[in-house]
This record gives C-alpha cells, sequence and structure tokens, in this order.
C-alpha cells in the first residue's frame, strides 16, 4: 500500500488509482449522503418468531469452537470456523470447511475434526478411504488416524496447509450458564 495525500489533502493507495479517487467522486457529481437509498428507513426488520427462533437453536445453531486459517496454499490468508460436533473437511461446497480452491484436496470428507462438548477436546479424524495425502504436525498419518489437537498444530491436506487455532479450550468453553 503507497498512501498518498492530493492537492485537496485527500488520503488515496496510490497502488490501486492513478488518482485520487475522492476528487473523482466529486467532479463526477457523485452523492455519497445517501448511499443505501432514500427508502432504506421505511423498511421494516423483522423478527424471527418464537417457532423459528426454536428451531434455530435445535438444528440451525451450533456455537463457534475454533477455527482453522490456511497458511499455505491457494487459499492463503482464508480462515474456516469450526463449531460444536463434527467438522467435515473438503472441497466441496457444501463441505463445513470448504477448501473450494484447493485442487489437491479431496471434494469430501478429506478429513473431519469434531469438537466434543463434554470433553472439552477437538479430534482430528482421517477416515480410510481418503485418497489425498494427510500430515498432521508434517508427520505423514495413516489411512485410519485419529488425534487430539492442539492450539497451533497444523494440518497438511493435499498441498493445502491449515493452522488450528482453538476458540473452546482451558480458559472458556461454552456451557449452559455461559449462554445467558
Amino acid at each position: 500500500m503507497n498512501l498518498i495525500k492530493c492537492e485537496n489533502e485527500h488520503y488515496y493507495d496510490s497502488d490501486k488509482f492513478d488518482s485520487c479517487p475522492h476528487c473523482a467522486n466529486v467532479a463526477a457529481d457523485v452523492k455519497v449522503s445517501n448511499i443505501l437509498g432514500t427508502n432504506q428507513n421505511k423498511i421494516e426488520t423483522v423478527i424471527p418468531d418464537e417457532v423459528v427462533l426454536r428451531d434455530y437453536q435445535k438444528i440451525g445453531h451450533r456455537r463457534i469452537t475454533g477455527w482453522l486459517v490456511c497458511i499455505e496454499g491457494e487459499m492463503k490468508g482464508e480462515s474456516f470456523t469450526l463449531t460444536e460436533g463434527s467438522n467435515r473437511i473438503g472441497r466441496a461446497p457444501h463441505m463445513d470447511v470448504a477448501l473450494f480452491r484447493e485442487p489437491s484436496v479431496s471434494r469430501e470428507n478429506h478429513a473431519i475434526i469434531t469438537y466434543e462438548s463434554d470433553t472439552n477436546l477437538f479430534t482430528l479424524c482421517v477416515e480410510p478411504n481418503t485418497v489425498a495425502p494427510v500430515q498432521y504436525n508434517h508427520q505423514t498419518v495413516k489411512k485410519t488416524f485419529t488425534q487430539i489437537l492442539s492450539n497451533r498444530d497444523i494440518l497438511t491436506l493435499g498441498e493445502c496447509d491449515l493452522c488450528f487455532i482453538p476458540f473452546c479450550d482451558e480458559q472458556f468453553r461454552w456451557t449452559d450458564s455461559a449462554q445467558k
């Protein structure tokens, strides 16, 4: 990023713009004061009824328990949330962790990370039908593999390195009292 100031004292990134975009908007008479539209304040906020909220709590809501951060591969810099229960990792868009730009990752169930709230543990599971290689902390694992994960463990799926970051740990875990 290369921030510079134009003659009207606007700051802008000269790596992205040849000239000041603020001054260009003024010259083009672009009005940005009402960017959401004149009728935005007339749109009602919809609050779901109790049945929708109850069903959401039962089937749709899984609390965040941690993250995977891609540190090497086509999706480097992206993060993926892990939730309660099983988190299926694969390239397909319906996977819980969808590594859709990683051609070396299997479409479905390349690996599974499970968070069990009873034990407050994350477990990595590699199933026997996984075709592409899997490494745990740079060590190739067998076709059937289960491992309890720790903070900053590195998972390599194909050519994609993912760093595991737990949210639920010794300092915090989801309990009934924490939900209130």
